[in-house]
């Protein structure tokens, strides 16, 4: 039964058939949505909604909807059945890769990609336009690395010295494990001497830069613009919001939360929220930002 009949959906996303059978063409935000168009929704929608089908927790009177515990995981199934366009195997003929580096036959390397010497890349993993790969670095099986990011850069290190600051040289590597997704234009520095490591399955946004020998475990999610210095590690399933600073040899732990334009100086405690500049428990920086609204004016 075709998928783009609402009886053969509900079958074959496993969810509960309601209403007339429809069917749909295209796909639409629920703000958007149309009568020809599927669409999900995580609360209740309104009574204005006119979507040929509807994903939803619960039925709605007059819509053709199919139930499901988690609609929007439902609609990403849809997405990514019905509206794969990624080649898959395919090396482009602009893109430079040294012959000591070893690409999996299904990985895709867009135009513009460069890949130095002893690098890896691995199976089904994706890298978008201009993506460059410095010495050593070792993309694991099924990451997308979007355009202009550039790992394996050298750490920011000098050494002071009479004559001058003197360069470190950082001989260390990046390893990227499987199932890791970066942003446009991000940067991931090298390592010293060891490595620079992120782990399986983490997030990262836009604009993002990590420093040489930071740490990443397993799931981290870390926000466009967000900082982290040398030597920063983050325990997993930790959250960072955007435009977060990290100082360096600090450690953020396991499911914490770190809201946006914080900046980060100490020690984070695992499953902790924190919030502000410098970083503070979220409820105690909210007192102290309630309180500072309350300061008399001053000419």
């Amino acid at each position: 039964m075709s998928l783009h009949s609402s009886l053969g959906l509900a079958s074959w996303l496993g969810g509960q058939h309601h209403g007339p059978e429809r069917h749909w063409k295209s796909v639409s935000s629920l703000a958007c949505a149309g009568d020809e168009d599927l669409t999900f929704s995580e609360g209740t929608p309104t009574q204005e909604c006119t979507a040929a089908i509807l994903l939803c927790t619960a039925p709605v009177a007059g819509l053709c909807c199919i139930t499901t515990d988690d609609p929007k995981l439902a609609f990403i199934r849809v997405l990514e059945k019905m509206f794969h366009v990624e080649q898959v195997g395919r090396v482009d003929a602009h893109a430079v890769i040294d012959p000591s580096a070893s690409v999996h036959e299904t990985a895709v390397l867009a135009p513009g990609v460069v890949v130095m010497s002893g690098c890896s890349i691995g199976a089904r993993s994706m890298l978008f336009p201009n993506v460059v790969l410095y010495p050593n670095t070792q993309i694991g099986a099924d990451c997308r690395i979007h355009a202009g990011t550039v790992i394996g850069a050298d750490g920011f290190s000098y050494h002071p010295t009479a004559e001058g600051l003197r360069k470190v040289p950082q001989i260390g590597r990046v390893v990227i494990e499987d199932g890791v997704e970066i942003g446009a234009n991000s940067t991931i520095d090298r390592a010293f001497l060891d490595e620079t490591r992120i782990g399986q399955g983490s997030k990262i946004d836009n604009q993002v830069h990590i420093g040489h020998n930071a740490i990443l475990g397993r799931s981290v999610v870390i926000a466009a613009q967000t900082g982290l210095a040398g030597s920063v590690t983050i325990g997993d399933g930790a959250l960072l919001g955007g435009q977060v600073g990290v100082v360096e040899h600090t450690h953020i732990g396991k499911e914490s939360r770190v809201g946006a334009q914080s900046g980060v100086n100490k020690d984070v405690d695992d499953g902790q929220t924190v919030l502000g500049t410098p970083a503070e428990p979220a409820m105690k920086m909210k007192r102290i930002y309630a309180a500072l609204r309350k300061l008399p004016d001053r000419d």
